[in-house]
């Protein structure tokens, strides 16, 4: 993984859906990744309280507005290597849950978003993000 052999002082996070109660699907805040280089982390982190079932997980478009669809690629859960898939946490549900995965930015197009989907309850999480800072 290309963020161990970085210098720290590259390291930069940035929110993909900050900490909030959410009662619908979240179709996140798309993020910039062109500045970016090497891997990225997400980070997962449920409350527990949640009544249902939560489903996460990561979509690529050219640009902001763009067609979006998943981020497919081979990729780390938890540190343990997935084969070739959708870029998704474990389902989460009613306990509360730290979760994280890595996959390499080459695999994503320029914007990224995470999208959820929630079986009709509310969960109260956030998803974060680290990422490699190209030298300019």
């Amino acid at each position: 993984m290309s963020i161990l052999s970085t210098g720290l002082e590259k390291l930069q996070h940035f929110a993909l859906a900050p900490t909030a109660v959410r009662t619908t699907n979240l179709d996140g805040t798309a993020v910039d990744l062109n500045d970016y280089e090497g891997d990225v982390v997400l980070i997962l982190d449920v409350a527990s309280g949640g009544t249902s079932t939560l489903d996460v997980k990561i979509q690529s478009a050219d640009t902001s507005g763009g067609s979006y669809s998943d981020v497919t690629t081979a990729f780390f859960r938890a540190g343990a290597e997935v084969a070739s898939a959708a870029v998704a946490f474990a389902q989460a549900s009613t306990t509360a849950s730290k979760q994280f995965l890595v996959f390499p930015k080459g695999a994503a197009k320029r914007w990224i978003k995470a999208v959820s989907t929630t079986s009709s309850s509310s969960h109260t999480y956030s998803i974060n993000a680290v990422g490699v800072k190209k030298y300019v």
